[in-house]
């Protein structure tokens, strides 16, 4: 039956519009979202400096613009998205020079000031255009892909048989699709070695999902080694090599038992630090602090707001999933998050299974794995598994730069989702009609 041309949809449809895409990934949106606004204001109900009724509306302000931008670029046809995407990532490389240019010291302020109180950090921008660039670049290659060379030979005698096969290599497939990865690496690296690690581990797991030649692969990290080792002494001589001394040396792969005793004093709960030889505590406060609120949250937590622990630095974004355990406990605190980012990435290897072009598909699995990875890095350094990096937990974290731009990237993916889902059900809708047309 024909629509009436003053049709109006019922109340489930627009919801389902508005809520368009993968509804298992909208809910777990919606838990960290939720989660968010807990951590911010919890964390901040204690300090008497600060005002907590006033953090709250800026994180309710960062999540209203990041779901701003998460329903504005569905909007535009993912194709858009192919053809934008030089410009997009020379325009996030330029801003992301532009802030080393102007950076001064060795502070670890890494944004842009756009108004007072409020800055921005282009290279989370720079992370979001190299996945765009590296999908775009691998899509237009996958037919040919199985019998496609990316890197050229590290052979003498290859090149003395076929030199200019080895520039074609380089040429056309080396220069477009490796050294956008190879420079976002070379900048992230100067303020954020973690970033750089995730980028490139999202880079290498994208490529090995598009069948990309596994000798490839290893000439890529090879090389990547050897640049790490390159660039790492370089930051280390530039003069934040204290800085990353101090994060390794810090990291002793275990919760309590190294670094903190936990007793009791007149029925009171007490922490005795470990220390050196030379009265020194063996490991970094923030990474002490980050176990004794796990050690003390336990199974269900000390409730919402009633965090004890005043010393842990950055709890509500470096260590947000420490502070998390110790409110909520391991259940309703590390579980939960642990669980629902897997379920995030799962959910993007189901999206990426059901898009019909290589393009979408890719995008969907770099975006999903990068917001993953940065998460899992994030728990791991909570947990002492992990040298301190200075990671968020994303979406959760204090917002900011970080909050606005994953959601951005995760409006892409549920554009890609309700997409998949639209020509699924025109698929079922032709299989039907062509059943009963055969009846």
């Amino acid at each position: 039956m024909a629509k009436s041309a003053d049709y109006k949809p019922s109340g489930a449809g627009r919801v389902g519009r508005i809520f368009a895409g993968d509804k298992v990934m909208w809910v777990v949106i919606i838990i960290l979202l939720v989660y968010s606004l807990f951590v911010v204001y919890s964390t901040t109900a204690y300090d008497v400096a600060t005002n907590a009724n006033q953090e709250l509306i800026k994180q309710l302000l960062f999540i209203c613009i990041g779901m701003t931008c998460f329903y504005v670029v569905q909007l535009f046809p993912i194709r858009y998205y192919r053809y934008a995407n030089v410009p997009f990532f020379l325009l996030s490389l330029g801003l992301t020079l532009l802030m080393i240019i102007l950076h001064k010291g060795d502070s670890a302020e890494r944004g842009l000031q756009i108004i007072d109180g409020f800055s921005f950090q282009p290279f989370e921008l720079l992370k979001f255009a190299t996945v765009i660039n590296l999908a775009a670049q691998l899509s237009i290659r996958q037919k040919k892909m199985d019998s496609l060379r990316i890197m050229p030979s590290f052979r003498a005698e290859d090149w003395r048989k076929d030199k200019a096969k080895q520039m074609e290599i380089i040429t056309s497939q080396t220069l477009p699709i490796v050294l956008p990865i190879a420079l976002c690496c070379a900048i992230t690296v100067k303020f954020s070695n973690s970033t750089t690690l995730i980028i490139a581990a999202s880079c290498l797991a994208m490529m090995f999902l598009c069948r990309v030649h596994r000798s490839d692969l290893w000439k890529i990290m090879a090389v990547g080694v050897v640049m790490a080792g390159a660039l790492v002494a370089i930051y280390g001589v530039a003069g934040r090599g204290d800085t990353l001394k101090g994060r390794i040396g810090g990291w002793v792969p275990d919760v309590v038992t190294k670094s903190v005793e936990v007793g009791k004093i007149d029925k009171k709960e007490y922490y005795l630090r470990h220390k050196n030889d030379d009265g020194t505590p063996k490991e970094h406060d923030q990474t002490v602090y980050a176990k004794m609120s796990i050690a003390t949250g336990k199974l269900v937590g000390k409730g919402p707001g009633q965090s004890t622990n005043r010393y842990l630095a950055e709890a509500d974004k470096d260590m947000a999933y420490a502070f998390l355990i110790e409110e909520y406990g391991l259940i309703f605190g590390g579980l939960v998050m642990l669980f629902a980012y897997l379920l995030m990435f799962y959910r993007s290897l189901e999206i990426f299974r059901k898009c019909g072009t290589a393009f979408p598909g890719l995008l969907v699995l770099g975006i999903g794995t990068v917001i993953v990875l940065q998460a899992f890095l994030h728990m791991l350094v909570s947990v002492s598994l992990f040298p301190l990096t200075g990671q968020q937990l994303p979406i959760v974290s204090k917002g900011g730069t970080s909050l606005v731009i994953t959601l951005t990237m995760l409006g892409v993916l549920m554009g890609v989702s309700a997409k998949a889902e639209e020509e699924e059900a025109e698929r079922e809708r032709r299989k039907a009609a062509q059943q009963i047309g055969n009846k």
